[in-house]
C-alpha cells in the first residue's frame, strides 16, 4: 500500500540533510578552533570543515534547484553519500564522536530522501 506524497513530504530527507550539514559544520569548526582537543588546527579537522560545507551546498542545491536535470541530481546524491562516508571516517580517526552521530543522522536523511524520491508524486 503506497501513498502519494505531497511536495513538502518529499523534501523531508533533504531538510534532514541540510540540518545535519549545518550541525556538522558547526561541530567541525568548533573542533578546529578549540584548543582543548587533540585535533586543534590540524589538516584533518580543516578537511572535515570543508567537506561539511560542501555537503551543505550540495543539499541546498537539491532543495532549491527544482529544474535540475536528473543526471545532475543523481550525481549530487552520490557525492553526498560519499561525503557522508568520508566525513564519518575522518570523524572516527579524529575521535570526534558527536560528528559520527551527526553523519548517521545525515545518512538517515539521505535514505529518507531516496525513498521519498522513488514514491509516486501527486
Amino acid at each position: 500500500m503506497t501513498e502519494n506524497l505531497t511536495a513538502p513530504e518529499r523534501r523531508t530527507g533533504v531538510h534532514i540533510l541540510i540540518v545535519a550539514a549545518i550541525v556538522s559544520l558547526g561541530l567541525s569548526i568548533f573542533n578546529y578552533f578549540w584548543t582543548g582537543n587533540g585535533i586543534h588546527d590540524s589538516a584533518g579537522a580543516l578537511l572535515v570543515v570543508v567537506s561539511s560545507l560542501l555537503m551543505f551546498l550540495a543539499s541546498a542545491a537539491l532543495l532549491f534547484a527544482g529544474g535540475m536535470s536528473r543526471s545532475l541530481r543523481g550525481t549530487l546524491v552520490v557525492l553526498i553519500l560519499l561525503d557522508i562516508a568520508g566525513t564519518a571516517l575522518a570523524a572516527y580517526m579524529l575521535e570526534a564522536y558527536w560528528l559520527i552521530a551527526v553523519m548517521a543522522a545525515a545518512l538517515a536523511g539521505s535514505i529518507v530522501r531516496l525513498v521519498a524520491d522513488r514514491a509516486p508524486a501527486t
